[in-house]
């Protein structure tokens, strides 16, 4: 007898194709009750503009993905080393009981067909290291 191997859930795509984009990465998980996922990205380099510049990505990836967007994102608390603010998208916040840094950068054209969890959560570090 054989078995179909079980099919994967969109969600559960998506946190492989997170995986596979951060390869190297400890990935982390945790179901949030209701089809979706809490996902944390350890081991993100920000660049030498903070400190520290070794911090944490978190976001959720709800049951209405890839229809919705991937938003916001959490950040370890880190600081700018030439003392400037972070910018109006940036609030600390606690996420999953850790002090964080909410970055509130929604996607107005978000498009599931080419938008992906993996493909923000490169854009939302780009940001940061951008902000040097």
């Amino acid at each position: 007898m054989t078995t179909k191997p079980i099919a994967q859930t969109v969600v559960e795509q998506a946190v492989a194709a997170v995986r596979d984009q951060f390869a190297g990465h400890p990935v982390n998980t945790v179901p949030d009750g209701v089809g979706g996922v809490l996902v944390t990205i350890d081991n993100i380099d920000l660049g030498p503009a903070y400190t520290p510049n070794m911090t944490w990505l978190g976001f959720h990836i709800n049951t209405a993905y890839p229809h919705s967007d991937v938003y916001p994102h959490y950040i370890g608390r880190v600081t700018r080393v030439d003392n400037q603010a972070h910018g109006v998208a940036v609030q600390q916040v606690d996420w999953q009981h850790r002090p964080a840094l909410q970055l509130s950068r929604r996607s107005t054209q978000w498009n599931p067909a080419t938008d992906t969890a993996a493909l923000k959560a490169e854009k939302v570090i780009t940001w940061f290291r951008a902000a040097q």
